[in-house]
């Protein structure tokens, strides 16, 4: 969903001295109470005094469009009180069904879902289902085994779509 703004700030700069990482950690606790997880947040301010907001959010049980409209109504009162912009440009999406694993956020998140991931160990792809994160280390099961690996030693990992609606151990 994209959203377009109306209102320029005319102290560009000025944001109610809130910084970009308090007002992330503002909106993540705000999404967490209202069920959605956020993954990504970035907020750029333009020449000219536009905003644009980013946030890519994700709930276990699925992520639409009911889902991003939540979160924009979430986000958008928190971006107008904490920075004081009416109508700032806002995007929602949903990580997508091959969303490319980069962060402990990420992999804390997709705790149940499958994956495919490659280390550094193997050039080869690698299938599995993401059991627990922790402490830089994922437990992923593999063919009803469970490795632990550290997140260092993955140099690619993905969501696995081909796997997208199957349920684990039929729950």
């Amino acid at each position: 969903m994209i959203f377009k703004p109306s209102f320029i700030p005319k102290n560009r700069g000025e944001w109610k001295g809130m910084t970009d990482k308090k007002l992330q950690e503002e909106i993540d606790a705000t999404l967490k109470a209202g069920g959605l997880d956020l993954l990504e947040f970035s907020l750029v301010r333009h020449k000219g005094g536009d905003l644009h907001v980013k946030a890519v959010i994700y709930r276990p049980e699925g992520t639409g469009t009911d889902e991003c409209t939540k979160a924009y109504r979430l986000i958008l009162p928190r971006i107008q009180m904490a920075l004081g912009v009416q109508d700032p440009y806002i995007e929602v999406y949903s990580p997508g069904i091959d969303r490319a694993i980069r962060t402990e956020r990420e992999w804390a998140a997709f705790k149940n879902c499958y994956i495919k991931f490659m280390t550094s160990e193997s050039n080869d792809w690698k299938k599995g289902r993401i059991v627990h994160f922790d402490n830089k280390k994922v437990q992923i099961e593999m063919d009803d085994t469970i490795l632990n690996i550290p997140i260092a030693s993955i140099i690619k990992a993905k969501l696995d779509s081909s796997r997208e609606g199957e349920k684990v151990h039929g729950i």
